[in-house]
């Protein structure tokens, strides 16, 4: 599998992002998180990275054979069914989205983005704090900091705006 870098899946989230131009859907978590994932899905698209069998998947349901029962937002991987490889392979990137998040649910999901990256050895996170404009990484306490994307994301005068934070900023 050719993975995706880094740099080529954070440029993918923020166009992403940056699609999400209705007001309506920065009113509800889960209004952002339908249309980021249409916006998403065509990013990775247009810029040539679902190969080898990559998937982009919503909710996608952890079970025990994963070792984690955790629904991530959003993930992209070869699922297992497809490569009949190991679930901790073929993984590239997951995806987490809260609404105005407060410091207790930033750091729920910081934890399910740990679990993903520590089971299942997903090599990149995304923390996607949706209608505001802090991206919560200060308040990140695990150890795959080196791992993690934070981004904040809100409109103001009816343009989207985007404040980044990772172990790189």
């Amino acid at each position: 599998m050719n993975t995706p870098d880094a740099d080529a899946l954070v440029a993918a989230t923020e166009a992403a992002i940056c699609a999400v131009d209705a007001t309506r859907f920065f009113a509800t978590e889960r209004g952002f998180h339908g249309r980021f994932y249409c916006a998403l899905q065509s990013e990775l698209e247009r810029a040539g990275l679902l190969t080898g069998g990559l998937l982009l998947e919503m909710e996608y349901q952890k079970s025990a054979r994963h070792h984690t029962w955790q629904r991530p937002d959003i993930v992209l991987h070869v699922p297992v069914e497809e490569s009949g490889a190991s679930p901790t392979a073929n993984n590239v990137a997951a995806w987490a989205l809260k609404r105005r998040a407060t410091t207790a649910k930033a750091k729920d999901d910081f934890r399910l983005l740990d679990d993903l990256i520590d089971t299942l050895f997903y090599p990149l996170g995304f923390f996607i704090n949706v209608d505001s404009d802090d991206p919560m990484l200060q308040h990140y306490e695990g150890s795959n900091r080196r791992n993690l994307r934070a981004v904040a994301a809100w409109q103001r005068g009816g343009k989207v705006l985007t404040r980044w934070s990772s172990s790189e900023a």
